[in-house]
């Protein structure tokens, strides 16, 4: 996918160069030669991205033939590249909050099977994102945090449970996920970023029942979703410093 990316970026500035060749021409027509390099760049993007642009056609541009040289309307192929660019930048944007499938690795987890669970669990909530699976991205992302937020506290324990954001008389391991991210933030042991937008995914148990869901009017959408991903990456970067 990011190999894709790359090349729909490469399309997408050759285009814009294209443009501000007829753009800049200063006859109302242009030769055949300046054309066919148009008609290269735009073949490689319908065979590397099928229907993503246009089908080009320069016949439906010919203005005329002058000493068996062909001219084209310089008006409605620079109109045709601006319809080109536009639905590279789309893609492009839509690339952009898209998270690229990748491997990531959880070094600072002490529990071996759980490194393991969290680095499959974090592909799968890139590919859940990806196809639009918003509840499922929320619930993935909402077990990796508390996951990951248990094996931080359980390294001390009774540091944790001296904490003023603790709970009392309750076993480390029944906490909720907003105990474990209070307690954390209060020990300093991850950054108030997760606070601040940790909201998407501390009621992510409550979503796993249907009658929750519907009784607490519970949404998840895309925004929600990608901010569970954000609140997943900067607990990843903030222990792994």
């Amino acid at each position: 996918m990011q190999k894709d990316s790359k090349k729909i970026r490469s399309c997408y500035y050759a285009l814009i160069e294209q443009k501000k060749v007829f753009d800049r021409h200063e006859h109302l027509n242009v030769h055949h030669s300046i054309v066919r390099v148009l008609e290269s760049t735009l073949d490689e993007i319908e065979n590397n991205f099928p229907g993503l642009v246009p089908k080009f056609n320069p016949q439906d541009f010919f203005s005329h033939s002058a000493l068996k040289d062909n001219y084209y309307r310089i008006a409605g192929i620079s109109s045709f590249i601006g319809i080109a660019i536009s639905n590279l930048r789309v893609e492009i944007e839509d690339s952009e909050i898209t998270p690229i499938t990748e491997k990531r690795n959880f070094p600072f987890i002490i529990d071996n099977e759980l490194r393991k669970i969290l680095e499959r669990d974090y592909s799968e909530i890139q590919r859940a994102f990806i196809a639009q699976c918003w509840k499922s991205v929320i619930i993935l992302c909402g077990s990796a945090i508390e996951a990951i937020l248990l094996d931080l506290l359980l390294q001390d324990d009774e540091k944790a449970k001296s904490s003023q954001k603790a709970p009392e008389g309750k076993n480390l391991i029944k906490w909720s996920l907003n105990n474990l991210i209070d307690v954390a933030i209060d020990l300093e042991l991850v950054t108030e970023g997760i606070a601040k937008l940790s909201h998407s995914v501390r009621e992510y148990r409550n979503i796993i029942h249907p009658g929750n869901e519907i009784r607490n009017k519970i949404e998840f959408e895309k925004e929600e979703s990608r901010i569970a991903i954000e609140v997943l990456n900067i607990l990843h970067r903030d222990l792994s410093k």
